[in-house]
């Protein structure tokens, strides 16, 4: 199940999520199917992720790409078309299909801007709100977080602009290090998500993606990122 982390800075933003997939199926509760696979789909603009049922994650994506031509304010009425094609496979009153919501990022003119795609309950329509700056967003199915309180709220209290640094590589470095201990504590706790981990940073005109399995047990330190390059 999606493990994310999302921070809203003044002039760019972090998203994080987990690599495993878990797929349950009502006959078979006790014998997941799992797989390791990238949560954050590229767009024009920035990033989509999600938590919830893949499929209607993965359908809504499809159709914002095949059918929107960029216009992010779209995604709401893609989610929710989605979401009742779904419900047409499968019937209604499922928790992961009632519980999709998404993330997404775009360019802003302050630098990248993040915003959530929800819906408040089932009389309402999916909705899309633009996150707050020095905001951060977490996102995961094991209510359990006791192994992560402090990490999380270090990470939160240590949010720096990427003005606040000298380079890029440094503003990196600042949050894989902070974020990649949360994912090796939670990951031990709940077996749904993985300790590995895709991150990508999105400033002013510029963004990163990159993969870190998180098998180390020393800082992770980039040295350089190169600028033909869109992975660390």
């Amino acid at each position: 199940m999606t493990f994310i982390i999302a921070i809203q800075l003044n002039d760019s933003i972090i998203v994080a999520a987990d690599n495993k997939e878990v797929i349950l199926k009502e006959d078979q509760l006790n014998e997941p199917i799992a797989h390791s696979t990238s949560k954050i789909h590229s767009w024009d603009n920035g990033i989509i992720t999600g938590t919830g049922e893949s499929y209607v994650i993965n359908r809504c994506i499809a159709l914002f790409e095949e059918f929107a031509q960029s216009e992010l304010a779209s995604l709401p009425d893609y989610l929710e078309l989605s979401r009742h094609i779904r419900e047409h496979e499968i019937g209604k009153d499922h928790f992961q299909v009632q519980n999709t919501k998404l993330l997404c990022s775009s360019y802003s003119e302050r630098g990248a801007q993040l915003y959530k795609i929800e819906q408040i309950n089932d009389q309402q329509s999916y909705t899309m709100t633009a996150i707050e700056p020095m905001d951060m967003t977490v996102w995961m199915f094991n209510p359990n977080v006791e192994t992560i309180t402090a990490d999380l709220k270090n990470l939160y209290l240590d949010l720096k602009d990427y003005s606040a640094f000298t380079n890029q590589v440094d503003w990196m470095n600042h949050y894989i290090n902070r974020i990649a201990p949360i994912y090796q504590k939670q990951s031990q706790v709940d077996s749904l998500m993985s300790q590995s981990f895709d991150i990508f940073f999105q400033s002013k005109d510029e963004y990163v993606f990159g993969h870190i399995p998180n098998t180390q047990n020393t800082a992770i330190e980039l040295k350089e990122i190169y600028p033909d390059s869109a992975s660390i």
